[in-house]
């Protein structure tokens, strides 16, 4: 080991350069590799299957790809094969991806990963992304039976409400079709327990899985392929809520009616609510009597 001459040499120092001989050559690649820390985004070309190489983030992401020569155009290409994972995606199945493909030939090489980049781009779209994209759906106008105009999802801001307050703050900036049911039964854990979306919620933890669902069960829908399939599936089942007990006071009675009565903007506002909690029960009481 060469001394340093501004001191000890440190495990950063040795680290430091053998990452910057692997990034100018090439090794024989083994997972090991794959899963080693770096201070530094590092590449590491495989010797062993030429063109295959794995991209280590300093956040521990490995990610396989292989460098081609594009036929038509002469120039090289790099075409994404996938995340190292120690169980489902090793560098065994990486260099078996690797020579499938170049058993193709090199134009067929070349078409597959044009189409595979188009995919990807419908797929690279974050949570925030497609909740954004589902909001303006759900808003958009549309003849209702009736004949009137309204948005196609009249609920539409209560969804809103739900998926940008519950969601996004945890999973808006992640890939859609990299969420998977852990992730949304680890958050919907997190809102019942209080550790995200104010206090300890039963009810909040079931309308951001209403909410989840309708957005990835539509973003998975043909024509959007933003996912594959919605990883709302298979969760937990949450606890009953119990319905609340607590009447009103004399006074809050009082204060109620009073609103109710009174001429301006909210107290037109209470009137509608009002109304409307009456015909919901009355179309209750209706079809249990039917």
């Amino acid at each position: 080991m060469v001394p340093n001459p501004y001191g000890a040499e440190t495990m950063t120092d040795t680290t430091t350069r053998a990452a910057k001989r692997m990034r100018k050559g090439s090794v024989i690649l083994t997972d090991r590799m794959c899963e080693k820390r770096v201070t530094e985004r590092t590449k590491i070309y495989d010797r062993k299957c030429p063109g295959l190489y794995v991209s280590v983030s300093t956040a521990g992401v490995a990610t396989f790809s292989v460098k081609f020569t594009d036929k038509q155009t002469g120039k090289q290409r790099t075409g994404w094969l996938g995340v190292h994972n120690p169980e489902t995606f090793t560098v065994e199945d990486a260099r078996s991806k690797v020579y499938g493909l170049k058993g193709m030939g090199g134009a067929a090489l070349a078409e597959t990963f044009r189409d595979r980049k188009m995919r990807q781009a419908k797929r690279g779209k974050t949570v925030d992304e497609i909740i954004e994209e589902r909001i303006d759906w759900m808003k958009t106008l549309v003849r209702k039976p009736d004949g009137e105009m309204r948005p196609r999802i009249e609920t539409w801001e209560n969804v809103a409400s739900h998926l940008r307050r519950l969601l996004s703050p945890r999973l808006g900036k992640k890939i859609a079709s990299e969420v998977t049911k852990h992730d949304i039964a680890t958050l919907s854990n997190d809102i019942v327990a209080g550790r995200h979306g104010g206090k300890p919620s039963v009810a909040n933890a079931r309308h951001m899985r209403r909410a989840a669902s309708g957005l990835f069960n539509w973003a998975a829908e043909a024509g959007r392929d933003y996912v594959t399939a919605s990883p709302c599936v298979n969760l937990p089942k949450l606890d009953p809520e119990h319905p609340r007990t607590r009447v009103l006071s004399e006074d809050e009675i009082r204060t109620f009616w009073h609103a109710v009565g009174s001429p301006n903007p909210a107290g037109a506002q209470v009137r509608t609510g009002h109304y409307a909690a009456l015909e919901r029960t009355a179309g209750r009481a209706a079809k249990r009597t039917v």
